[in-house]
């Protein structure tokens, strides 16, 4: 099973929401989609870890999925703080199994594997929270184990990357409940999230972790503790693809596409 990890395209249609997205980003995520497209042997899925656009339109949506569109793999999304729920659900009702109701959590399965997608989106703010509906949703899954590898994607991570600004506007409610599911579960769990613009992995509550990057724009990495502003640095984007077994072994390569030509 092979499942590459994406995050933060923040694709618009119009003009940035986000002053640091570089004006090209359709361009590169051409490009890097060319790269998911041509990979060998051919991917299982791809998961796309949030911010999908900047300003979360019916034109953005649709600007994503021409762009998307020469993938012959499912692309399973969750939102991120610069999406819009409804706009969001009306563009990918018709490829995931949204649950009913506020939020647009999902189970699904790919081959061997389970994923649960969770949605951590406050409107308005940068900063994402697990509502206690998406917490009540996720035990519920989470109850019924299996010996098949979880994947569990989400935008804002629960587990820190050290870089106390990002980590300050990551999950802010409901990290301790997650944790305490994480903790419990004894099968093979991953979770994977976007938002940081940093590719990094970690361990945490006994889970494998990883942000994707951003090709957007990328944060350098500035592990003082005292430090409030983030340099941005230009760099090859890197995607994670993951080589995963029946019985949760796994393997992570970075996979590095160009941004500039």
């Amino acid at each position: 099973m092979l499942i590459a990890h994406i995050s933060d395209f923040h694709v618009f249609a119009d003009r940035p929401e986000t002053k640091q997205v570089r004006l090209d980003i359709a361009e590169v995520a051409r490009r890097v989609v060319e790269d998911l497209a041509s990979f060998a042997p051919a991917l299982d899925a791809i998961a796309f870890t949030g911010d999908l656009t900047d300003g979360g339109s019916a034109e953005d949506y649709a600007l994503l999925k021409e762009i998307l569109s020469p993938l012959q793999v499912p692309v399973l999304v969750v939102p991120g703080n610069h999406d819009k729920r409804q706009a969001l659900r009306a563009a990918f009702s018709d490829k995931l199994p949204f649950e009913k109701g506020d939020f647009l959590n999902y189970e699904s399965r790919v081959g061997n594997l389970r994923v649960l997608a969770l949605d951590t989106l406050i409107e308005g703010r940068g900063e994402g929270a697990l509502a206690p509906e998406s917490l009540n949703w996720l035990a519920g899954k989470l109850a019924h184990a299996t010996s098949e590898p979880t994947v569990i994607l989400l935008h804002h991570p629960p587990f820190p990357s050290g870089m106390a600004s990002l980590d300050n506007a990551s999950l802010v409610a409901g990290r301790e409940e997650l944790a305490a599911m994480l903790r419990a579960y004894t099968n093979p769990l991953f979770v994977l999230a976007g938002h940081i613009h940093r590719p990094y992995q970690a361990s945490w509550r006994g889970a494998y972790c990883a942000v994707g990057g951003s090709p957007a724009f990328q944060v350098a990495l500035d592990l003082a503790a005292d430090r409030h502003e983030l340099a941005c640095i230009s760099q090859p984007y890197a995607y994670y693809v993951y080589r995963i077994g029946r019985d949760g072994e796994f393997t992570v390569h970075s996979r590095l596409v160009p941004l500039d030509r």
